[in-house]
């Protein structure tokens, strides 16, 4: 039942490193700009999906290296909640980036989590992914979280 709750911590892990992917770009401009001239919601999805998958790939090599596990992972989605949240704070008030700030929360919530594994399986994280997932596919940009 474990291995169940591992995948979406592997799919939140990838959203956290498109977020960080997405954010290297508008770093050539200072900060304030993001508000002038936000990122689409399609830019938005593809730079989620970047992250999600990056951070799949990280749990992936935490689960095959063995160690804490618990620990890793919670850092893991820590990671993730944050780089998601910061990702979204590049777009508008759309539905994409709300949806990501909501999982960035939840993620965020499951790092903290004494079983980040388990915390991550829930209604709410459940809710914000399908959220995402239906707004990228609006967007012309699917993603899989």
């Amino acid at each position: 039942m474990k291995t169940n709750r591992i995948i979406p911590i592997l799919l939140t892990c990838a959203v956290l490193g498109l977020a960080a992917c997405g954010d290297e770009k508008p770093s050539t401009t200072a900060g304030p700009a993001a508000t002038s001239a936000a990122v689409s919601d399609k830019d938005l999805c593809t730079a989620a999906e970047k992250i999600n998958k990056d951070m799949r790939t990280k749990l992936m090599a935490v689960v095959q290296g063995g160690g804490d596990l618990t620990k890793q992972t919670g850092a893991i989605l820590i990671e993730l909640g944050d780089r998601v949240t910061e990702l979204a704070g590049t777009a508008g008030d759309g539905k994409a980036a709300t949806a990501l700030k909501e999982f960035g929360a939840e993620a965020r919530k499951a790092g903290s989590a004494a079983d980040p594994g388990t915390a991550a399986d829930n209604p709410a994280m459940e809710k914000a992914s399908k959220d995402i997932n239906a707004a990228c596919k609006t967007a012309g940009a699917p993603t899989t979280f």
